[in-house]
């Protein structure tokens, strides 16, 4: 019965989460960081190649460019096809770059995006947008642990990520007093304070 319930919380939570990525990914203008989704986003398509030759690690990898909420274009590491993110099959052109699908019961390894246990990054290519769920307490140190692996996906620093199109947010389930409103980046102008 415990794992039942169980059960039943990560599939309303993942079915929560993916409500909210529904209502707000056919949006088309840029995230206002203090406190709500974006309404519209720019329409400028899916991933765009910049350049061939980005260096990380000992390895090139590929680069592309995302739309910001400013309407100039940020070359990150190409994090579609980093060997980590992973395509959600029930969402087209929607992935998952770190977390957990939530519905892959009978292979839950085929809902894993990295090693990411605490949050969920979700990126849409149609408007160029992420939706990032923090998914366990405390949710002031899951924001961080989310930031610094974006980062790292990403490439870029942390004044370009205040810039892209995104929306942070976390269920009732995880913690009552923050649900509802986008809380941002920590370093971003306008992020919600968030215990830790």
């Amino acid at each position: 019965m415990n794992k039942t319930f169980t059960i039943s919380i990560v599939l309303l939570g993942a079915i929560l989460v993916g409500g909210v990525w529904y209502v707000f990914s056919g949006s088309s203008t840029p995230v206002d960081q203090a406190s709500e989704l974006p309404t519209t986003l720019p329409s400028s398509g899916s991933v765009t190649p910049v350049s061939s030759s980005f260096a990380t690690s000992s390895q090139s990898a590929q680069t592309m460019a995302l739309a910001t909420q400013s309407g100039t274009l940020v070359a990150t590491n190409d994090f579609i096809h980093n060997g980590t993110t992973i395509p959600d099959t029930a969402n087209p052109s929607r992935y998952l770059v770190a977390g957990n699908l939530g519905y892959c019961l009978n292979d839950p390894q085929k809902c894993q995006a990295g090693s990411a246990k605490n949050f969920n990054i979700y990126y849409n290519s149609a408007p160029q947008s992420f939706t990032i769920a923090l998914t366990d307490e405390p949710i002031g140190q899951a924001r961080l642990d989310m930031e610094q692996y974006l980062l790292t996906a990403l490439g870029i620093t942390q004044e370009q990520m205040c810039d892209l199109n995104y929306y942070v947010g976390v269920t009732v389930y995880v913690n009552s007093q923050f649900t509802g409103k986008n809380l941002g980046f920590s370093s971003c102008p306008g992020a919600t304070v968030l215990p830790k």
